[in-house]
């Protein structure tokens, strides 16, 4: 009853202060995880990581325990896009 009548305020331009606090709250963490999951800059964080190692600048144990933590985050990254994590729908169906 309450998300119809949401729905119907905001279609008149009545906004309710807790509801568009929800939706600023929903718009910070989908920005926030596309930021932290992003494959691309995962990719050249490992990248990086490798070259540090290669110019001396990190020693072997530092670039083997950085090297699995970014791998590993790739790997959840890779998951969380195959099923498309951050991908629903708003309950206001703004996105």
């Amino acid at each position: 009853m309450f998300l119809l009548d949401d729905m119907v305020l905001r279609g008149f331009g009545v906004s309710i202060p807790g509801i568009d606090l929800l939706w600023t709250i929903e718009q910070v963490r989908s920005f926030a995880y596309r930021e932290f999951y992003n494959p691309e800059k995962i990719k050249s964080s490992i990248k990086e990581n490798r070259l540090l190692y290669e110019f001396g600048e990190l020693n072997r144990d530092e670039y083997e325990r950085k090297n699995i933590d970014l791998l590993h985050k790739l790997k959840m990254a890779e998951r969380g896009q195959e099923m498309n994590i951050g991908g629903r729908m708003d309950i206001l169906g703004v996105r």
